[in-house]
């Protein structure tokens, strides 16, 4: 939260386009590093003379591992996005849910499944409630 009571980061415009553009870079950095990593692991491989040394198992971490810190970053940058998408797509399921938990309707008594207040027949088998 900040100083002035609103919720957030002080300078949160800047700090998510910070996330953005590291994210993209490193992506990029770390695909590059990868592939090259595996080709020169395959080419060793297929040359059997594996005296490269570790070079394309380093170059294989190191771009994994900038993939996941820009997979990181890149949640970051666009976390706002992704929340309000989750949430948007969410909170109808939890609302119904939280319907269904509260209802006081009654129970089938054939097979036990919970109806609205005013249903006629079960909605599970279709048995009168009467």
């Amino acid at each position: 939260m900040n100083t002035d009571g609103t919720p957030g980061l002080r300078r949160q415009t800047t700090v998510r386009t910070t996330a953005r553009v590291a994210a993209v870079v490193l992506l990029v950095v770390g695909v590059v590093l990868l592939v090259r990593g595996i080709s020169g692991f395959a080419a060793d491989a297929q040359s059997m003379a594996m005296d490269g040394g570790f070079g394309p198992i380093l170059s294989i971490g190191a771009g994994s591992f900038c993939i996941v810190f820009g997979l990181a970053a890149a949640q970051v940058g666009w976390l706002r996005a992704g929340t309000s998408y989750v949430a948007g797509e969410t909170m109808p399921v939890v609302k119904d849910s939280l319907t269904y938990v509260t209802a006081s309707g009654p129970f089938c008594r054939q097979c036990g499944t919970r109806n609205d207040g005013d249903a006629r027949f079960c909605d599970g088998c279709g048995q009168s409630l009467a």
